[in-house]
Formats: C-alpha cells, structure tokens, sequence
C-alpha cells in the first residue's frame, strides 16, 4: 500500500481495487479522512509521519454507503470520538444498518443477502457496525480548515447518495467512485441510474481541475481528466451494444444474458452476480425507454 502527497499535506493512502478504497487524509487545523476504506497499517505510518495516531482523528468525511468506502469509520470512531459528517441521504443509512442493507437492495429475505453480508464481513469488516454521523451535509456545503476549504457536490448515479469532496484552494476534487478505472462506471444496485452517472461525469467534465483524485486506481491523480472520463463513460454504451446484439441473436430474459457476462469477467461468486443482474436490467430498461427492445409475455424482443 502506498501513500500519495497531493500536496498542502493532503495525501492519499491507496487501498486501490474494491473491497478498499483510497483514503484522502488531510493536515490542517484538523486532521480529516475521506473515506476511511485503505488498509489501516498505511494509514498509521501516514499519521506517525505527523508525530499523531488514529486516535487524533477529527474528522470523518463519508463520500457514500458503499461498505469499501465506511470500513474503518467507527474503529475510528471508538478510538478517537471523531465527528462523523455524511451527506443528508447516507446519514440515515449509516444510523441505521438494516436501512443500509435495504438501499443497496438487499431486503430482509433476498436471497443473496446473506453472502453479501458475509463478504463484507469478511472483506471489509467494520463496515456494517453500527454508529451515528453528528453531521448531515447538504450539497455546496462548506468545511473550512485552517488554509483549506472543503466543498460538498453532489453527484449521483453510482448511486443516490453519492457526493465529491472539493478542496477549493487546490482547485483539486475527490471523485470517490466516479473513478475513472478501465472496470467503468458500477451501477450495481436497484437504486442505481445509468442516466443519472451519465450527468454526473459530464457535469465533471464540463468543470475544470488542477487535480482529480480517483477513489480506486493505483495512480490516483488522473491526468487529462476529462479525456479519461469519456472513455470511462463509454463503457456504459459499450455494454449496453452487448446486451441488445446478445437479446437480438436470441436471448429472452436476464439470465440469458448472463450465461455469457457482460459486465464481470467470471461470475464464479453470486454477490458479483447479483451485481450483474442489476446491471443489466438497467440496460434493460435503457433499451426499453429508446424503444429499441420491448417485453412481450415476459420475454425480450428487439423492435423491429
């Protein structure tokens, strides 16, 4: 694991691929962490550089729910009493886990909850323990810290809750999971919008950075951004082509269309191929609005 200075001692400790994530940490009159879902041994030897340890955390900025992005939040929180700030959509979400599980789809009864849960649990543990956030921001909300001033934007579509962090004075955004990885844009749940994702990095595109910090590639500050999130976006497009060419050569139902992956690359474990599911019927549905696929009899027809 390695650790990043970004520069005015903000650093990125790399957790990279999912079930981590990069954590922004930031020293200033504060010490705040974005994110906290890295290992927490590099994260450690980040703090000792600054003579400070886990218990001196101030604060914990949450970008969404996703368990790779909470995992050490309340280990945090029980060593140091930090303030715990999310935005007004995750807060209840964090608060309350059963809550939690039902946004990201996994009802009381699904049955794949269970094998999530165990995932979790054994790749991101700490994640599901229950805590409280003091603090509910709203978008455009503003954290100033000494020389820095954090700001809020709300960018959804990965899912509702979704938000970037800006830090205004680095003209620098934390992008959380609009990452821009060659996997492409996860919208993996029920509550997920293609269309949404879509406005979402263009409106990024459409603002101009200094510096843009992906939530998981190894190489976390993305040159030429916007060139990045283009191709990252046409991943959506891309997959969508293989779903209808899949339904016109014959494929009737979801599940057709998963015998061949679309989205993973092997469909060995059945959480990532309930993430499969989802995503593919949101392609479903995108072909169904463009009037390009109808459903008759429960079964998928393209329009001729």
């Amino acid at each position: 694991m390695r650790i990043v200075d970004i520069g005015n001692d903000v650093h990125l400790v790399i957790g990279g691929e999912f079930p981590y994530c990069n954590t922004l940490v930031i020293f200033n009159d504060e010490i705040v962490l974005v994110d906290p879902g890295c290992k927490i041994e590099p994260l450690r030897k980040l703090l000792q550089g600054y003579d400070k340890d886990l218990k001196d955390i101030d604060t914990i900025i949450l970008s969404h729910i996703h368990p790779d992005h909470i995992t050490h939040t309340m280990r945090i929180h029980r060593l140091s009493k930090c303030r715990i700030a999310t935005n007004t959509i995750t807060a209840p979400l964090f608060n309350d886990k059963e809550k939690m599980k039902q946004f990201l789809g996994f009802e009381k009864y699904h049955p794949v909850r269970a094998a999530w849960e165990k995932l979790v649990d054994e790749r991101m543990f700490g994640a599901l323990d229950e805590g409280r956030v003091d603090e509910e921001l709203h978008d455009g909300d503003k954290f100033t810290l000494g020389n820095l001033t954090l700001r809020i934007k709300y960018t959804p579509g990965h899912l509702p809750d979704h938000m970037c962090i800006e830090i205004l004075e680095m003209n620098a955004i934390f992008a959380a999971d609009i990452d821009c990885t060659p996997f492409g844009p996860f919208y993996g749940h029920p509550n997920s919008s293609i269309k949404d994702f879509r406005s979402s990095i263009r409106e990024l595109q459409q603002t101009d950075y200094d510096i843009y910090i992906s939530g998981h590639l190894e190489e976390p500050v993305v040159r030429d951004y916007k060139k990045n999130l283009s191709e990252y976006s046409q991943q959506i497009q891309y997959r969508e082509d293989i779903i209808f060419a899949s339904i016109a050569n014959g494929a009737k139902t979801v599940y057709d269309i998963i015998l061949s992956p679309v989205i993973y690359p092997s469909l060995s474990n059945i959480v990532y191929m309930q993430f499969e599911k989802w995503m593919v019927e949101h392609h479903i549905n995108s072909l169904i609005e463009k009037n390009l696929i109808q459903l008759i009899n429960e079964e998928l027809v393209p329009v001729r």
